[in-house]
């Protein structure tokens, strides 16, 4: 136990001293394969999308062109309002579900990832040991999820 705690202080001290953060690979992950603005438009509006949370909870959500949205998860149905803050896809909803904005990245031809962040545009910190981070995965059901794929970068 006492060599585990010396070497997370070392790596604690190094991580402070280069501005290493748990979530650095994550957050290059993110940058590097994040779609923007007009690749988001492109993909979702006028769309039915399928998805999971981490928990392997399936929602669905129809993207209008109109900046409406009507979400379903298991019997609840939600109708929403979605909009593009620069390179961030964000919905609202009534409450209980307040909605978000997310960064999105394309893992493969017909599955994408979100990441929340925060209203200043950064992802929020990650939890420990939680693998991808990503706060839900989504595909168009017009076509057929591809979700086992990965990109190399």
């Amino acid at each position: 136990m006492r060599g585990r705690l010396s070497s997370f202080a070392a790596w604690l001290a190094f991580a402070l001293a280069f501005g290493v953060t748990p979530d650095a690979h994550a957050q290059s992950f993110i940058d590097r394969n994040a779609m923007s603005r007009d690749e988001i438009v492109a993909a979702f509006v006028d769309q039915q999308l399928s998805g999971i949370y981490p928990s392997g909870l399936p929602w669905s959500e129809l993207i209008r062109a109109d900046g409406t949205s009507d979400y379903r998860e298991g019997g609840n149905r939600r109708e929403g309002r979605w909009w593009m803050r620069g390179d961030q896809f964000c919905f609202r909803y009534e409450l209980p579900m307040s909605g978000g904005c997310f960064r999105v990245v394309r893992i493969g031809a017909n599955c994408y990832e979100l990441y929340a962040v925060t209203t200043s545009g950064t992802a929020p910190p990650a939890p420990p040991n939680a693998e991808g981070h990503w706060n839900g995965r989504m595909w168009r059901d017009d076509a057929a999820p591809t979700c086992e794929e990965r990109p190399t970068s």
